[in-house]
């Protein structure tokens, strides 16, 4: 059985016809649930709105090497919303999933869609022309930030590169046991 699909979507895509859609959830602000469908999808409580302004949807890419797989969302920038969302709110880290379902005749999601992919909003660019206006976001999953080091070091070297004269962290090397912070 392959990996994350249930037995009504496998049925429904062993036919000769079948339609699948894509549900987006962008967790900046309240959160924003879009689809590619015709029109709006409800599912597990949630209503992902049919938008023509969600121009393409980055393909996720696996592989057997350990690396950081990125996706890419396309978003018209002519609806105001999708700029604002981005410059008013904290974006970064937020996450982003993309689900992949099955639609029936009627309009419904059969069975349960697939997570297409689960990741983390990097960076988003807003491009402006004399006839366009989009916005690229951009998501890397959760590996992005595995080798990376916030901050900065509590060692003298460090201090040195920022506040040369200052010889707080002399001896910072000598003293690291075990530092009990806020406890008595």
């Amino acid at each position: 059985m392959p990996r994350g699909l249930n037995s009504t979507l496998i049925t429904e895509l062993e036919k000769d016809s079948f339609r699948l859609c894509s549900l987006v959830f962008i967790d900046v602000g309240s959160g924003v649930r879009l689809t590619d469908y015709g029109h709006d999808i409800t599912y597990d409580s949630n209503t992902y709105l049919s938008s023509e302004h969600l121009l393409k949807i980055g393909e996720p890419k696996e592989s057997r090497e350990l690396r950081v797989n990125t996706m890419s969302l396309l978003l018209s920038g002519v609806e105001q919303t999708y700029i604002s969302l981005f410059l008013g709110n904290d974006y970064v880290n937020r996450q982003l999933l993309i689900y992949r379902a099955g639609i029936s005749s009627a309009g419904a999601v059969i069975g349960e869609p697939f997570l297409a992919f689960d990741g983390r909003l990097t960076r988003f660019e807003i491009t402006e022309g004399r006839n366009l206006s989009e916005v690229t976001v951009e998501a890397a999953s959760h590996w992005a930030d595995f080798d990376k080091k916030s901050g900065r070091l509590t060692n003298n070297n460090s201090q040195q590169q920022f506040f040369p004269d200052d010889i707080g962290f002399q001896y910072a090397a000598n003293t690291i046991r075990d530092l009990k912070w806020g406890r008595k």
